[in-house]
């Protein structure tokens, strides 16, 4: 029996018939600027947060900028633009703060391009699963660069290629609502990093189990075992699914307290919002026994459920959060990097 070690973070294509639509990214230069620098000399400072420092925290208002981190490109229709949003207006934005900033680094209001470039090198970082799992594959195309705006007749099920840091790396955006393409998006682009989710498409925790028994871990557990004849670094990572908030135009800014939210949510059980923590808990109970070598948790939960305020302008859609604000998952992402280059 292989030896296993499992890490756990607490916190957060292709072939016949599917649609691929390649986007070309403006990238940062290689040469590392002022600002890398800056980052770097920060981090000697203080050691990086593990996961379990990150989920602990709350949103606090960031500083005024310049602009907003990126103008959402259309045809990006299901991924709303925020309300009110003014590409030509100073921009000032809520910001994810862990309770141990002061001793620890978590770079939580811009994506350093120099720095994601010099960690992503050459390689390959699949984001697979439900809608929100595509909007955090577009924030962090638009943070990283300029993407080619997509056709009008967007596919029901996308798969998108971004080329970033000059054509050194690949991030693949790949919408699969139930996880049944896994095992193609594999061969397809050999990946370094992939980051599931089987997202808000609620079904009985038997169905969750068996579909993750028989599917998604075995094609997990192939691909590990290929990475290490390759020789190659790579990471699974599974994100948690993160509950919508019942009656979400009523708020304007982040909420304070996850009880609160969750007691909320517990009062109108539509879509099943109020099993969503538990399967969370389900899922990381399975795979830390399963036959995974290592595993990431990237848990979301507990800092997006604050945000009942981050949903777009249609009242009916209080699932979905909007661009170009929510750019939470992109900077955990370039977090993980970092602790795995450490």
């Amino acid at each position: 029996m292989r030896r296993r070690s499992i890490k756990i973070a607490s916190l957060f294509l292709l072939g016949m018939g599917i649609s691929e639509i390649i986007m070309q990214l403006k990238s940062a230069p290689q040469d590392a600027t002022s600002t890398t620098r800056e980052v770097q000399e920060d981090t000697e400072k203080r050691t990086l947060c593990t996961m379990e420092q990150l989920v602990q925290g709350k949103w606090t208002m960031g500083a005024e900028k310049d602009k907003p981190p990126y103008i959402p490109t259309p045809g990006e229709r299901q991924q709303k633009t925020c309300h009110g949003f003014d590409p030509s207006a100073r921009w000032q934005d809520w910001e994810w703060t862990p309770e141990d900033h002061s001793r620890c680094d978590f770079l939580n209001s811009d994506i350093d391009s120099n720095l994601f470039c010099s960690l992503a090198r050459n390689k390959t970082i699949v984001i697979q699963g439900d809608s929100i799992s595509f909007d955090h594959f577009l924030s962090l195309s638009h943070l990283l660069g300029v993407p080619v705006a997509p056709p009008r007749a967007v596919p029901k099920d996308p798969l998108r290629v971004s080329k970033i840091c000059n054509g050194t790396s690949m991030l693949i955006g790949k919408k699969d609502f139930h996880l049944q393409q896994v095992g193609r998006i594999i061969k397809e682009f050999h990946p370094d990093v992939m980051i599931l989710n089987r997202g808000a498409h609620y079904v009985s925790d038997e169905q969750l189990i068996q579909h993750l028994n028989s599917t998604v871990i075995p094609h997990i557990v192939n691909w590990q075992d290929e990475c290490v004849l390759e020789k190659k670094d790579c990471h699974f990572v599974w994100r948690s699914t993160v509950p919508g908030h019942p009656h979400c135009t009523q708020f304007t800014k982040p909420a304070e307290s996850v009880e609160e939210m969750e007691m909320m949510i517990a009062t109108s059980p539509q879509y099943n919002w109020d099993k969503f923590k538990g399967q969370n808990e389900l899922v990381m109970d399975l795979l830390s026994g399963s036959s995974l070598t290592a595993f990431n948790m990237f848990d979301g939960y507990p800092i997006n459920i604050l945000r009942p305020d981050l949903h777009g302008p249609a009242h009916n859609d209080c699932l979905h959060t909007c661009l170009p604000r929510d750019n939470i998952y992109s900077f955990i992402t370039l977090h993980l990097l970092r602790l795995w280059s450490e």
